[in-house]
């Protein structure tokens, strides 16, 4: 740790709003953002010989899942992986490569159910050994996507086509999770060979034909895949473009046919002829400390840096209010969220002289701290703005801008830096928060830093696939979260929204805050 004055990066204009530089927009609401639709409904007319062109702020590290930083990566993945359960727009959970799934009476076994007579791209058999192999590897130690399945004690092959997943607690999160990156399905010749670094082996309506990394994928439709209805156009491009003017400026071109966008530019695309889906969705930006490094090991100064933080302001300057302001990272229509707590506001108001008067009580005058940021447009003028609040309780915030693979690298693994400001993976479960966030051996706890009530609590509301037996133990969660705030920092919850030419039609704005892009179509 670095005490006294340090050297402050520049402020950008959005950040400065903040602080007066213009007026700040009027005040958005889950109303407003519902003023856009979650779906575009297929045309029929569609042309299946159409080639789809999309674009996304960040892009998939490696074709290998289990070496997977971050929920986006699921963009490159679903078009040639497919998993063993889908989520819907709504998030609720159905059959893909499982047919059903059940939980035994006492949550200890997970059944799946499989499709039977398919194939992987390379010719291997989609099977329940296939499957087995599969979650073995993905809640393995070599894993960066284990702390996902972090419940399972064993898989067993009951047939040909049906697994128990033997788990220790946490059965509420295992739907979510075999809809996401643990449920992907790769061929077990191509794991073993080290293919999937460099070239995707699974099952999927898509192959990949060419792959640029850091610039583009390129699909082609699948021959005999299972499922046609996923395959509406013959090939596919996507493009990996982390400046938001880029992808703005090549949607409008033509050289897009849909791209993510920020909420506050819905309105002028859709005055422009452009069709916007957005909803309020499980994805949260954050500020997150290690909470290992003095002084962020006293939750007294977690406390204060909270109430330094404006989230209010966060949300209207930079997502013209489509991001919901709260303290904790659960979505208002799950099983965490708490009606009396709400979003928690009360507890962590914004109160920057009560935050400054705590540190100097603590005899904390100054910290010079560095913070990782992904190199997205939209999330390095977040870290800007976390940068000008926290220096009006004298943290110092020295601003990193990398790939998401380097800022994890350099945070969570080498914990060179004492700070990350980010998006999280939007993987709609509490427990899937908790494992990835909270506990002490998850990725990004840094400091590896113990909550024995919040992995209770946590732990106990995991037990069931139930939300009404899940709920009392994460209400007694997020009690815990207020006594003792822990190193994740949520801001708001972010309404995120894609924008598509009017001839496109067939995809969904998902509530886990991601495209499901599954059946496009472009009528021409």
């Amino acid at each position: 740790m670095r005490r006294g004055m340090g050297v402050i990066a520049p402020i950008s204009c959005v950040a400065l709003l903040l602080a007066g530089c213009g007026d700040a927009p009027e005040p958005s609401s889950d109303e407003e953002t519902a003023e856009y639709a979650q779906t575009i409904e297929l045309d029929e007319n569609y042309n299946p010989d159409a080639h789809f062109d999309w674009s996304y702020p960040e892009f998939a590290a490696s074709w290998d899942p289990i070496e997977s930083l971050t929920g986006s990566d699921i963009n490159f993945f679903e078009p040639v992986y497919d998993r063993l359960l889908r989520e819907d727009v709504d998030g609720n959970v159905g059959p893909m490569l499982a047919t059903e799934y059940s939980a035994s009476e006492d949550g200890k076994v997970f059944t799946l159910t499989l499709q039977e007579g398919l194939k992987f791209t390379d010719g291997e058999p989609f099977n329940a050994e296939a499957v087995k192999f599969n979650i073995e590897r993905a809640a393995g130690e070599d894993s960066k996507i284990n702390g996902e399945l972090g419940q399972v004690e064993s898989v067993e092959v009951v047939d040909e086509y049906t697994v128990d997943i033997h788990v220790d607690g946490g059965i509420g999160s295992m739907p979510i999770s075999l809809a996401n990156r643990a449920g992907i399905m790769v061929s077990p010749k191509a794991a073993e060979s080290g293919q999937l670094a460099s070239e995707p082996i699974g099952i999927g309506p898509y192959v990949v034909t060419n792959f640029l990394p850091g610039d583009r994928a390129e699909y082609e439709r699948t021959p005999d895949y299972w499922d046609p209805d996923a395959q509406r156009v013959a090939s596919m491009t996507y493009y990996y473009m982390t400046d938001d003017q880029t992808r703005l400026n090549a949607l409008r071109s033509g050289e897009l046919d849909a791209a993510r966008i920020n909420p506050d530019e819905m309105k002028t695309l859709a005055d422009d002829g452009y069709v916007p889906l957005s909803q309020p969705s499980a994805l949260y930006i954050y500020f997150m400390v290690n909470a290992a490094i003095e002084p962020f090991d006293d939750p007294e100064i977690r406390r204060a840096i909270n109430m330094s933080l404006d989230r209010e302001a966060i949300s209207q300057g930079l997502y013209d209010g489509y991001c919901t302001p709260q303290f904790h990272p659960f979505t208002e229509t799950g099983p965490a969220y708490s009606e009396e707590i709400g979003d928690g506001l009360d507890e962590f108001p914004y109160d920057p002289e009560a935050a400054k008067k705590v540190f100097e009580d603590k005899g904390v005058t100054s910290l010079d701290i560095t913070t990782e940021v992904v190199n997205v447009t939209i999330y390095q003028q977040f870290a800007e703005i976390v940068q000008d609040q926290l220096s009006e309780i004298g943290i110092n915030l020295e601003i990193h801008a990398a790939p998401t693979s380097d800022i994890v690298q350099r945070f969570a693994i080498d914990k060179t830096s004492e700070a990350f400001t980010s998006i999280s993976t939007g993987i709609n479960d509490p427990d899937i928060s908790n494992a990835r966030y909270i506990k002490p051996d998850a990725l990004f706890n840094a400091g590896s830093v113990e909550y024995p009530d919040l992995i209770k609590y946590g732990d106990e509301a995991a037990s069931s696939l139930d939300p009404e037996v899940r709920r009392p133990a994460y209400e007694k969660y997020l009690e815990s979260w207020i006594e003792n705030p822990p190193h994740l920092m949520p801001i708001c919850m972010i309404h995120l929204a894609l924008a598509a030419s009017d001839n496109v039609s067939g995809i969904s704005q998902k509530a886990n805050g991601y495209p499901d892009l599954r059946g496009v179509a472009i009528t021409e």
